[in-house]
Parts: C-alpha cells; sequence; structure tokens
C-alpha cells in the first residue's frame, strides 16, 4: 500500500536519484542532490512556523522505496510575485466603411497572488499508471483539509504547456523568448529563486496575439500531451480552467475554491474497521510532519475502512473522503 507523506531528511538522497530521471521541461522538478536538500529544508522550516519558508514537499513511498514527489506552496506572492498572462478577446468597429476586427491580447498579472498552489507533482516512469499520481495529487487536498487555517480560500494549479516532438515550446520560442534571452529552462530556474526579472523583461502593455505566429495562440492554455490525466483528475476534484497561463509554456492555470473540493466536499470520519469495503476513499490522518494519506478500501454506509488501511496508517483518528466517480462535480 502506498502512503503519502512529507519529505524528510533521511528522503534527500532517494529523491535525488528519483528526480534525476525527470526529462527537459520539468523545470520546477528539483533535481540535483542540492536542490533536493533545499526544498526539504524549507519544509522543515514551514513545518517548524517560519514564515520567510513556502514549499512543502511530499512523497509517495510504496514498500519502502519513494516512487514520486509532489508539493504546495501555502501562499504565492509573499516573497515574490506570481506572474501569470491574462487572456482577453477584443472587438472593435468602423462606421465607414462598416469593418470589424476581432484579436487577443496577453496581460501579464499577478492575480494568483495569496492563493495556495498545488505545485510540482512527478512519479518515476517505472511507477506511472500504478496509482502514485493520483495518491500525490489527492494527497496534498487531504493535507490542506487537516491542515485548513495554514492555507488560503482560493486553490491553483499550474499545468505545464505543449511542447512540439522536438522538445520545444512554441509559445517560449516565439514570445517569451523574444524578451527573456536565456534557454528556457534556465529561465524557469531562475524564476524558482527570484521572479522579478519577469516584471522587469516583459512588457506592461497588452502583448497582441494577432501578431504573431498563429501557433502561439493554439499553445495558450494548451496542456501539455502528457498532462491530459492531471487536468482530468483535477477537474474531477472541482478544478476549472482560467483565463490565464503560465508566462513561460502558455500551460493552462486551473482554479478552486479550496472547501469546494470533492475532498473537502466529502470529508467524513471514520468510525472503524469493516470486512466488507467495497468503494475506494482516500483515507488520511495526523498533524504536520505526522500526517499520512492513502487510497484504500472503504464502506461508506458504516463510514468504516479495511483493517490494513488503519494498520498501514498507525494513526488513531481518522478521517476519509470520496474519490469515486459517482461524486464527481
Amino acid at each position: 500500500m502506498a502512503i503519502f507523506r512529507l519529505a524528510k531528511a533521511d528522503d534527500i538522497e532517494a529523491i535525488a536519484r528519483l528526480t534525476a530521471t525527470a526529462g527537459s521541461g520539468l523545470t520546477t522538478v528539483p533535481r540535483t542532490r542540492s536542490e533536493v536538500t533545499e526544498c526539504v529544508e524549507k519544509t522543515l522550516r514551514c513545518l517548524a512556523g517560519d514564515p520567510t519558508s513556502h514549499r512543502l514537499l511530499f512523497v509517495a513511498e510504496h514498500a519502502g522505496e519513494i516512487a514520486g514527489i509532489s508539493s504546495i506552496i501555502p501562499r504565492l506572492g509573499v516573497d515574490r510575485p506570481f506572474y501569470s498572462f491574462k487572456r482577453s478577446r477584443h472587438t472593435r468597429h468602423a462606421s465607414r466603411p462598416k469593418l470589424t476586427v476581432t484579436y487577443e491580447t496577453l496581460q501579464l498579472t499577478t492575480d494568483f497572488d495569496g492563493y495556495t498552489e498545488l505545485a510540482t507533482l512527478y512519479v518515476a516512469p517505472q511507477a506511472r499508471g500504478s496509482g502514485f499520481a493520483r495518491l500525490l495529487s489527492l494527497g496534498r487536498l487531504a493535507y490542506i483539509a487537516n491542515h485548513r487555517t495554514a492555507f488560503d480560500d482560493r486553490l491553483m494549479a499550474d499545468i505545464r504547456g505543449w511542447f512540439d516532438a522536438d522538445g520545444e515550446s512554441p509559445f517560449w520560442t516565439h514570445l517569451t523568448s523574444k524578451f527573456i534571452d536565456v534557454p528556457y529552462d534556465q529561465a524557469d530556474k531562475l524564476c524558482m529563486n527570484d521572479g522579478h526579472f519577469i516584471d522587469q523583461l516583459l512588457p506592461s502593455l497588452p502583448i497582441f496575439l494577432n501578431l504573431l505566429p498563429e501557433t502561439v495562440s493554439r499553445c495558450v492554455g494548451r496542456p501539455n500531451d502528457n498532462s491530459a490525466g492531471a487536468v482530468k483528475l483535477l477537474e474531477g476534484t472541482g478544478f476549472r480552467r482560467t483565463d490565464l497561463c503560465d508566462v513561460f509554456d502558455g500551460g493552462p492555470s486551473m482554479v478552486c475554491e479550496t472547501d469546494r473540493t470533492l475532498i473537502a466536499r466529502t470529508v467524513t470520519a471514520v468510525q472503524g474497521v469493516t470486512a466488507a469495503a467495497l468503494q475506494s476513499a482516500l483515507v488520511f490522518g495526523g498533524q504536520g510532519a505526522d500526517f499520512r494519506a492513502t487510497i484504500g478500501l472503504a464502506d461508506w454506509g458504516s463510514q468504516r475502512v479495511s483493517r490494513d488501511v488503519v494498520d498501514e496508517l498507525a494513526t488513531e483518528i481518522l478521517t476519509m473522503a470520496r474519490i469515486d466517480a459517482e461524486v464527481m462535480p
């Protein structure tokens, strides 16, 4: 049974080995030992109440092996602005002669400042298709539900944008790179540490999409081909797409009210153990570093879960939430 929990210092070497396999474009994934160490240290400081630390790193573990990671940024814009492009549609009319033109623009914005972000998610190639991505994604919502006051009333998630068969982002190539003259990976790494250069280099005035190659418009809000599952999962938990996108690859930004996620709406206390568990549930418990979550079988009629779930989580007070299709929005 896979367990979702916070990363700790003892995990650094295992996480670094895992993320070394991350492909190009996954620039928010910490790949080197020093980057992983920094993320874990930020997590520990955040748990200790350090107001300057704004990241929680989680792992999914099975049989003592770490199969993937995900993270939460409790509040965006605290240490630096969080920039996005906002897509707008405009129509203008001329009376003489009677002509109409419709066009779209992108405007740099910090609309997501203050939101809680569901951030990085990465699963080892050999572990994909085994439910780890689902646990790593939903486990974050469970953690938020168990620590509600530590997070904002609004959640957002940035989805990786579309890349072509050569691993290139047309959005970056034809738009953003014209203002930020460094390679894509380097720019995204710089943004993780200090994003002020975005505001200093990107235009503050609207960018007219009709002046750019059509491929740029097609990339705005378009998820990567490998992100279809992530989008579907978030939509199933209550997230919706917006008119905002990532400034580097044009990937879609999704939002949901924190108390309106599927997990928040269906959370209920576990009443005990059952031998007749027929439905899947997200089961979780514990506070801070002791938090644990897993996906196991439950009986919703009696609000009980299977014995192996109770034994695995080893927490006195457990909560469960629905993840089955019948309650999907």
